[in-house]
């Protein structure tokens, strides 16, 4: 043990040794010091993200295939959160009654029109028969009186021989005035009566003419037929079923509009459908599985790990050398990467206090001290594999130090004297 002791002795106390340790001692210093000179370091930091609260709108029994506590949402997921059996039905069975009502009064409506369409073609079988009988009635007593004028005529024609005849006899003395005078009364009154007879003939072929244009000429008639005052009424009342049926029929259409929208407000006032967004954890799940909620309870709690942020602590006097898109580099607790951030926004400690439903408690900024945060690239598969998209884990983050104000000034000034001589190297080239 001794020969050891003496021979390690011996190995420091050789000169090239000791100037190795020594080295060896000041590079280990210079690396551990590094990165406080480069960068501004704070180990104060911790992974946070904001939540999604999902409430229950309304009162009813909580679904038994709830996502669980810890569980990543990859995609778009919809399922049925909540389950009522309380909605309030009777405007909905209101209109599906108003509905009915209109739709039976549309089917009346139309068969009334179809009755009213049956008893037209009736009347107008009738009036083509009253129509058609009274032209043939027309025609019996055109030809009557017709028959009648050419008798009165050939009596006509009697009469005048038997006057003249009578005439001549006056003359001659055989017989008296007076009976001749009564041969020319009776030639008279048969010539009046033909013409009567004349005129009835007319009259006739008038009604006729008439009939045939639809107008009826008769004493004590009207205008038109029985018949065809019956089918201008039916016309009119035909217009009225028309009219109702059509806005019995319209009311319907617009009752299905909105018994179609008041069932899906009645669904959705009886079960509340959610879309779970994607990248997302379930954070916590306050109420059990087929529980009763209460309207306004909260059902879960969703974190955001597509939007993950890093809060970091620094002394105020760091304020104006920390932008917002300024990078950062930050490094998990017990991993050896390092990610490149971007700073999002920085407050200072007099600042009111962050509002924001976050899935980790930041403590209030202390007096003197700035609060930064910054944003994490997206990893969705390293957040899907991680426990909580480590939301809540420990982080070193660094912040490039800007070179000093005098060193910024003698760089400006060096590149201002290389940008004078360049002209003058051109010159010599050429």
């Amino acid at each position: 043990m001794s020969s050891f002791l003496s021979n390690i002795h011996s190995v420091v106390s050789m000169r090239r040794v000791r100037i190795g340790l020594a080295l060896l001692l000041i590079g280990v210093s210079v690396w551990a010091f590094a990165p406080y000179i480069a960068y501004r370091v704070s180990t104060s930091a911790f992974i946070n993200a904001e939540m999604m609260r999902v409430t229950a709108p309304i009162s009813g029994y909580l679904a038994q295939d709830i996502p669980h506590k810890g569980k990543f949402i990859d995609h778009p997921s919809r399922l049925t959160l909540i389950e009522s059996y309380t909605a309030d039905r009777r405007r909905l069975l209101e209109l599906e009654g108003r509905q009915v009502l209109a739709k039976e009064r549309a089917q009346v409506a139309k068969q009334q029109l179809a009755d009213v369409t049956t008893l037209d073609g009736e009347l107008e079988k009738r009036m083509q028969a009253y129509r058609d009988g009274m032209v043939k009635r027309l025609g019996h007593e055109i030809n009557e009186a017709e028959a009648e004028k050419k008798g009165c005529l050939a009596e006509v024609g009697h009469r005048r021989d038997i006057g003249t005849r009578m005439q001549g006899l006056a003359e001659s003395g055989t017989t008296s005035q007076i009976r001749s005078a009564e041969a020319l009364a009776k030639q008279e009154e048969t010539a009046t009566r033909c013409e009567m007879a004349g005129a009835r003939v007319e009259r006739l072929k008038t009604e006729l003419t008439a009939l045939q244009a639809g107008v009826l000429l008769r004493d004590a008639a009207n205008d038109v037929p029985y018949s065809q005052q019956q089918r201008e009424r039916l016309f009119l009342r035909r217009q009225e079923l028309e009219t109702e049926a059509g806005q019995q029929s319209a009311l319907a259409s617009e009752l299905a509009a909105e018994i179609a929208e008041e069932r899906r407000r009645v669904e959705s006032l009886g079960r509340f459908n959610v879309t779970l967004p994607p990248d997302h954890v379930v954070w916590s799940v306050p109420a059990s599985p087929g529980s009763i909620v209460s309207e306004g309870q909260t059902v879960l709690d969703l974190a955001d790990c597509d939007h993950r942020f890093v809060a970091v602590e620094l002394p105020e006097r760091e304020f104006e050398n920390i932008k917002p898109s300024d990078p950062a580099s930050v490094r998990l607790i017990g991993s050896n990467e390092w990610r490149r951030g971007y700073v999002r926004q920085v407050r200072g400690s007099a600042a009111r206090a962050d509002d924001r439903l976050l899935a980790a408690q930041v403590p209030a900024a202390a007096r003197g001290n700035i609060t930064v945060e910054v944003s994490l690239p997206d990893d969705g598969a390293h957040a899907a594999n991680s426990s909580y998209c480590d939301i809540g884990r420990l982080a070193d983050v660094r912040f490039q130090r800007r070179p000093p104000a005098f060193v910024e000034s003698a760089s400006r000034f060096f590149r201002s004297l290389v940008d004078m001589f360049r002209p003058t190297e051109k010159l010599a080239r050429q």
